[in-house]
């Protein structure tokens, strides 16, 4: 099972991000930071995630466009290995930064 799961200014995601969870991930993503736009959510927190494909960098350029449209700076944290790795063949890696 896929999910985003708030905690005080983080949102974390646990599961898997693939092609079948994206569609998902990204309407509670969508739901959530709507109706959170006050908890003021700073860092999307991937350490939760267990197994992703590309669909990752679907959900990641989505959350940063959806912090940005409401004034928040959106940090990503603990991205796995083979996400950051995605990102770079995609050439993504300068867009959606992480730490």
């Amino acid at each position: 099972m896929s999910e985003l799961i708030l905690s005080e200014h983080v949102l974390y995601v646990r599961g898997e991000v693939s092609f079948k969870t994206v569609t998902h991930l990204r309407e509670q993503l969508q739901r959530t930071l709507h109706t959170s736009v006050q908890s003021n959510i700073r860092t999307l927190d991937c350490s939760g995630v267990t197994k992703v494909d590309s669909s990752i960098a679907s959900l990641l350029l989505a959350a940063l466009s959806l912090t940005k449209a409401a004034g928040t700076k959106l940090s990503i944290a603990q991205l796995p290995l083979a996400a950051s790795k995605l990102l770079g063949l995609y050439d993504l890696d300068g867009v959606i930064q992480h730490h």
